[in-house]
């Protein structure tokens, strides 16, 4: 311990005597300690860390799937029957499959919040105690409309200012009365948006249809059963589920996945993608400081043979060079913690919000600890290469004490130093393939055209809050509305929608086309969409055929339906269905008219197949929840205050929420690659920092070594552009070295992007050949300064030179 002391003690003395290089190592080893420590946080987070659920292993999702579909939602009497039957799950409870907007009214300003509906047992599924009051018990299905809520914590925290008292207090949710019985100790964003919960009302007569999917499930399992087990179990009572019910359930059964895996959805390839980069970032940077260790490590050669003479053993003087080594690593390591931080920051800020537990990203005990396993590891990493090489020292310790300063010339053989320059070129390569690759996917994303025009077009949501009115009530306040808005200054056109494209809402619904023969429980199924006729001018709707709805589709008019050129190719076989009947499950209208065509625009993501959709006349069909889209003549947000007020006139009970730009909606529902391809793109750029810096020291070093060699070929008759040539070479082929592997680690690497590229084949040549050739001017003016330094070396001095 004694020794070991007094290493670090002349380990501090070395980097203070040099802060050039100290200062240096230290930064570059800080940035990728830094990059690698932030984006851990985030893995960590929303991958390592268990649920905040007691044992989360035992927790299962389960979607309904069918031929057509794997991610279909669950009915109510099927849910019950699964309910009834599970005999491996200590709790099986539901959740509506999207949570939805609620208002609530009766204080000062009437407010929409997320609200969703869930079995009586789901908390107690989670194991999730509430704070205050009490859960929902069996009792509280059993009417046609919830009558007690309990309140999520944040809703809690805002709006009932954490007051204790609220439990047993009533509040208005959609014009009824219902009475808090509890309050949430968090809120769930990752299963849910919700802020008020309610419990499912199981007799209301819409819960006994088969065909009415709109749950999910989210059951425990008893210990000791695996997921096997219970996926066979569950899929044994679907079978049941079907021979007792052939007209409905024929086919259907349950997608079964853990709970874990359904929280995180599709983010895993990406943050692991992401964690991997940074990993290659952090080996640039230990790489680069390598070959500042060996450079360093090089001038000190008779140090290390004199320190032989006296004694010293092999050993020893490589102890000595990794607590060197360790010193700048653990240095580099303090600073990377505090880049980490502010990294983990701005990490949250830029991160979209279908992240899955955005919220939860924070730098933590268990960080900190990877932050200093990291920082021991890169001082192991980059300090042992050159530990071993200068430990030899001992083998030619008189012809090193004989040496003078020609005698380093032999740093042109610098074999090691090669080596990590051509692994920098490599990664680099690599890593600006991979993001180059990310960012051209995520520019032709934001390029596709979505069907529609967005610009100069603002939406908002609105839910009717009285759920009492009729529906006579509900068609009245709908056109008074959309006149109010219509008649707005700057407004150009006005509609509703029941579901906004890319927003994330979603809604379709099987049917069939009259005439037709289909096998029992077989049917077509297409997107449905609620309209009002002011929708197509708004959105800048494409009608191709037919014509669009009209103020003449009205309650009492005949049933029309307008269907996307999709439903025409998949249902039709691209002939025209115009005059076609269909017949829609739960339409109020037992046929329908095909009236028009219009084109497919892309609904629930940019990169997604075109779907079939049908647009069907709000007047004949009201939902309770509907979008306003409103076409400005000017900038859409100057709007917004006016179509607030337009609600307010039409009715002070009504709210809207979520008001933005078209632009806006899209821009966020392409956020999550956005966010994959910036990370990507910057690790990828400082990597080329990184390797051009490392490059560069090697060359320029390596002229500085062989100064003397130099003079002597330029006193035998070498002119300067021989030399500069030589010193070029040197590089570019060290370069060239490093582009061939990183090529060939790009195409290893490429499976894995597969699955996060759209538009662009992983083995895209373009993006190859251009960041090769990005890559190699880099590597040309890095190497080139060194040339031209060389080029300038005075042959009477460089003579003279020790």
């Amino acid at each position: 311990m004694g020794t070991m002391y007094q290493d670090v003690r002349y380990a501090l003395r070395t980097m203070a005597k040099r802060p050039a290089f100290s200062v240096l190592a230290v930064m570059t080893l800080a940035l990728g300690i830094g990059a690698n420590t932030a984006i851990f946080s985030v893995v960590n987070s929303v991958l390592l860390r268990p649920l905040p659920f007691p044992a989360q292993e035992q927790l299962i999702y389960a979607n309904g799937k069918f031929a057509l579909s794997d991610q279909a939602a669950v009915s109510p009497p099927d849910f019950e029957d699964y309910r009834a039957r599970a005999r491996n799950f200590q709790q099986f409870a539901a959740i509506g499959y999207l949570d939805s907007v609620s208002n609530l009214t009766g204080r000062e300003m009437p407010e929409q919040v997320r609200s969703q509906i869930v079995s009586w047992n789901f908390f107690d599924a989670l194991a999730i105690p509430p704070a205050l009051g009490r859960s929902f018990v069996a009792a509280d299905e059993k009417e046609s409309e919830p009558r007690v809520a309990i309140l999520g914590y944040g809703i809690w925290q805002r709006d009932f200012g954490g007051d204790p008292a609220v439990i047993g207090q009533r509040m208005d949710l959609d014009g009824k009365r219902v009475t808090i019985v509890g309050v949430l100790p968090v809120d769930l964003p990752s299963l849910s948006l919700a802020e008020v919960w309610q419990p499912l009302p199981m007799d209301n007569p819409g819960m006994n249809v088969r065909q009415a999917h709109f749950l999910a499930a989210i059951a425990r399992m008893k210990p000791g059963v695996g997921l096997e087990t219970a996926r066979s179990e569950l899929d044994n009572i679907a079978s049941q589920i079907g021979a007792q019910n052939p007209n409905t359930n024929e086919g259907w059964s349950l997608r079964v996945i853990p709970l874990s895996e359904f929280v995180v959805g599709s983010t895993r390839t990406a943050l692991w993608l992401l964690l991997g980069a940074v990993t290659f970032l952090l080996l640039i940077a230990c790489s680069n400081v390598a070959n500042l260790t060996l450079a360093r490590a090089t001038a000190r050669r008779k140090e290390f043979a004199i320190r032989t003479a006296l004694g010293a053993g092999r050993w020893r003087i490589a102890r000595q060079m990794l607590t060197e080594s360790l010193v700048l690593s653990l240095t580099g390591g303090i600073f990377g913690f505090l880049i980490a931080v502010w990294g983990v920051a701005a990490l949250r800020a830029l991160a979209p919000a279908s992240l899955p537990r955005v919220n939860e990203i924070q730098v933590n005990l268990g960080v900190l600890a990877f932050t200093a396993g990291v920082s021991l590891f890169s001082g192991i990493l980059f300090g042992l290469g050159p530990a071993i090489r200068f430990s030899r020292a001992s083998r030619g310790m008189e012809e090193t004490l004989r040496e003078s300063g020609r005698g380093l010339g032999r740093a042109g053989r610098n074999y090691l130093g090669s080596a990590l320059v051509i692994g920098e070129v490599a990664l680099s390569l690599a890593l600006l393939l991979s993001g180059g690759l990310l960012i051209k996917s995520f520019w032709r994303l934001i390029h596709v055209n979505p069907g529609f025009r967005s610009d100069h077009v603002l939406t908002a949501t609105l839910h009717i809050a009285n759920s009492s009115r009729t529906r006579e009530q509900k068609l009245a306040f709908y056109r008074d509305l959309e006149q109010r808005v219509s008649a707005t200054p700057g407004v150009e056109a006005a509609g509703s929608i029941s579901e906004l494209p890319l927003s994330g809402q979603f809604g379709d619904n099987p049917f069939h086309v009259l005439g037709r023969t289909y096998p029992p429980n077989q049917f077509d199924d297409a997107d449905f969409r609620q309209v009002t006729p002011g929708l197509q001018k708004a959105l800048g709707l494409a009608l191709l055929s037919g014509r669009w709805l009209n103020q003449n589709d009205g309650e009492n008019a005949p049933g029309v339906v307008v269907v996307n050129e999709q439903l025409v190719r998949n249902i039709f076989d691209g002939k025209n269905p115009l005059g076609q009947l269909l017949q829609i499950d739960g339409d109020p209208f037992k046929t329908r008219e095909i009236v028009g065509i219009v084109a497919t625009i892309k609904h629930g993501a940019l990169d997604e197949d075109p779907r079939a959709a049908m647009y069907v006349p709000l007047a004949q069909y009201p939902p309770p929840d509907m979008n306003i889209v409103v076409r400005a003549t000017g900038n859409p947000l100057l709007l917004a205050a006016s179509i607030r007020e337009a609600v307010s006139a039409a009715d002070k009970g009504e709210a809207i929420s979520a008001v933005r730009s078209m632009d806006d909606v899209i821009g966020a529902s392409v956020a999550q690659p956005r966010f994959s391809a910036q990370l990507l793109g910057l690790f990828a750029a400082l990597a080329l920092v990184l390797a051009a810096v490392g490059l560069y020291g090697l060359v320029a070093y390596t002229v500085t070594q062989r100064t003397h060699e130099i003079g002597i070929r330029m006193a035998l008759g070498a002119a300067p552009a021989d030399i500069r040539r030589m010193v070029l070479g040197r590089g570019m082929r060290l370069a060239l070295a490093g582009a061939v592997i990183g090529v060939l680690t790009a195409l290893g690497l490429g499976r894995l992007l597969t699955g996060l590229l759209f538009g662009v084949s992983a083995t895209d040549p373009a993006s190859y050949i251009v960041v090769t050739f990005m890559l190699t001017i880099v590597a040309f003016a890095a190497s080139y300064l060194p040339a031209r330094r060389a080029m300038r070396v005075d042959p009477l001095v460089a003579l003279r030179y020790e």
